[in-house]
C-alpha cells in the first residue's frame, strides 16, 4: 500500500484538518479499527480501510494551527483521542500519534513556501519522520544540500513530506556553534525525494510500518527548515507542550486494552479444574492493584500537561513544570507496561499462542514493551526529570 514515492490517493493527499468532535470520532473508529488490527498485524502495516476512515474523521488535523484550517486542540482532548486509537490498535494509535506531531511541528514552523506547499498545493500536508539519526547539510543557494539515511519512520507510508535531522557541513567538516556542539536543521523533503526501506521487522508495533528511509541528494529550500532564525511560530500554547504527552497516552491506551483483555479472559479460564481464574482471589488483587494503578497514572497524566499548558498559556514555561510532566510521562508508561505484562502472565497459556496475529492481549503485551524502548519516556528521560526537580540539573538541560 501506497509504497512508491508518487502514489498517494487524493482522499489522503486532501484529508480535511476539522473535526468537530474528536473525542467521539476516535470512539467511532474503534470497530472498523479492530476488524481490522489482526490485516494490519499479518501485513506490518496499517490498513487501507482505517487510514481512509481516519483521513475522512479529520484527527489528522488535531494539532494543525488553527490559521492553517487545523483545530489546534487542547492538551486534555489530545490525550483522550490518542489514548482511544490506541485503545482500540496499538499501532494504529502510534502511527496517528507519530504523525499529528511530525504535522504540528510543519505547521508551527515552517515558512510560507512550505506552507503553501503542504496546504494549498494538493500534494498533502501529512507528515512523517524521525530525528535520532543524523544525516549531512550543507548550505546552497536559498536552502541545503542534504543527504542521509534515518531510521523508524512511523507513518511513512501515509506521508507527504518526511522529516530528518542534518549535521551541517562545509568543506566536509561539521560546523560547530558557539557553544562548541555540531550545528543541525531540521527539515522536510517531500515524498518522491524520500526512499522507504520497507524493512520493518520488530517484536511489537509491528502494523505501524516505521520503515527506515533515506533523503536522496536533493536541496531542501530554507522555507522547508523548521529552526531557521528569525522566524515566528504559528500557533499558540499547545506548540510549548512536549511530544511525550503523546507516547504516554499511547502507552495508557494499550494498558488499559491488556487490562480489559485480561477480565475477559478471566471470565471463562480455568486450570486443571480449578475455578475461574476471576474467582481466584489473588488474581483480584493484582488485577485491582494495576487497574488502580494506570488509573491513578492517567490522573496524573492529565494534571501535569494541564499544568504545562497552562504555564506556556502564561509565558514560557519553567524547567520544573517540564520535569514534572516529563517525569509522570515515565512513570506512567512503565505503569501501563507493567500491567501489560501483569495481564499477559495472568493469562496463562492463553497469552502464548499468536493465533496468525489475532492475540489481542499478547499484541498489547508486545507494543507495549516495543513502545517502551522510546527516547522520550526512557530511563535518561527520568533521570534528567529527577535532576532538575533535585535541583542539580544540567544548567542547559531542555526538556
Amino acid at each position: 500500500m501506497f509504497h512508491s514515492t508518487d502514489d498517494l490517493p487524493e482522499w489522503l493527499r486532501m484529508a480535511p484538518l476539522h473535526c468537530d468532535d474528536p473525542r467521539a470520532a476516535a470512539r467511532a473508529l474503534r470497530p472498523l479499527i479492530e476488524a481490522h488490527a489482526d490485516e494490519g498485524a499479518r501485513q506490518g502495516y496499517v490498513p487501507g480501510p482505517v487510514i481512509q476512515a481516519l483521513a475522512a474523521s479529520g484527527l489528522w488535523g488535531l494539532m494543525t494551527p488553527r490559521e492553517l484550517g487545523g483545530d489546534e486542540t487542547d492538551p486534555a482532548t489530545l490525550i483522550d483521542v490518542i489514548e482511544e486509537l490506541s485503545y482500540a490498535d496499538g499501532s494504529t494509535g502510534w502511527v496517528h500519534m507519530a504523525t499529528i506531531f511530525a504535522i504540528a511541528n510543519a505547521g508551527a514552523l515552517l515558512g510560507p513556501t512550505a506552507i503553501k506547499a503542504m496546504y494549498g498545493g494538493g500534494e498533502g500536508f501529512i507528515c512523517a519522520g524521525q530525528i535520532s539519526k543524523l544525516g549531512r547539510a550543507e548550505r546552497v543557494d536559498g536552502g541545503w544540500r542534504v543527504s542521509g539515511e534515518f531510521q523508524f519512520g512511523s507513518g511513512s507510508l501515509y506521508a507527504s513530506w518526511l522529516l530528518g535531522a542534518f549535521v551541517v557541513e562545509k568543506d566536509g567538516k561539521p560546523v560547530l556553534t558557539a557553544a562548541g556542539k555540531p550545528q543541525m536543521i531540521f527539515g522536510f523533503g517531500p515524498r518522491r525525494k524520500v526512499r522507504l526501506k520497507g524493512n520493518w521487522d520488530t517484536m511489537g508495533l509491528v502494523a505501524t510500518g516505521s520503515y527506515d528511509f533515506e533523503f536522496l541528494d536533493q536541496v531542501i529550500p530554507d522555507d522547508f527548515v523548521m529552526n531557521a532564525p528569525g522566524r515566528t511560530r504559528r500557533g499558540g500554547a499547545l506548540f510549548d507542550v512536549g511530544v511525550s504527552l503523546g507516547h504516554v497516552a499511547w502507552a495508557l491506551g494499550v494498558g488499559q486494552r491488556a487490562l480489559d483483555e485480561i477480565k475477559d479472559i478471566a471470565t471463562r479460564k480455568r486450570r486443571f479444574g480449578r475455578t475461574t481464574l476471576i474467582d481466584q482471589p489473588v488474581f483480584q488483587r493484582d488485577y485491582g492493584m494495576a487497574l488502580a494503578s494506570v488509573e491513578a497514572a492517567r490522573a496524573a497524566v492529565h494534571k501535569v500537561f494541564a499544568d504545562w499548558y497552562g504555564a506556556a498559556q502564561n509565558g514560557k514555561p519553567g524547567l520544573e513544570v517540564k520535569a514534572h510532566a516529563r517525569l509522570i510521562s515515565c512513570w506512567a508508561t512503565d505503569v501501563a507496561a507493567k500491567a501489560g505484562e501483569f495481564a499477559y502472565r495472568a493469562a496463562g497459556s492463553d497469552g502464548l499462542r499468536n493465533f496468525g496475529g489475532a492475540n489481542r492481549l499478547q499484541r498489547c503485551f508486545r507494543d507495549l514493551y516495543a513502545g517502551t524502548q522510546h527516547r522520550h519516556i526512557d530511563g535518561n528521560v527520568l533521570i534528567e526529570a529527577s535532576t532538575a526537580l533535585l535541583g542539580i540539573a544540567d544548567p542547559a538541560l531542555e526538556l
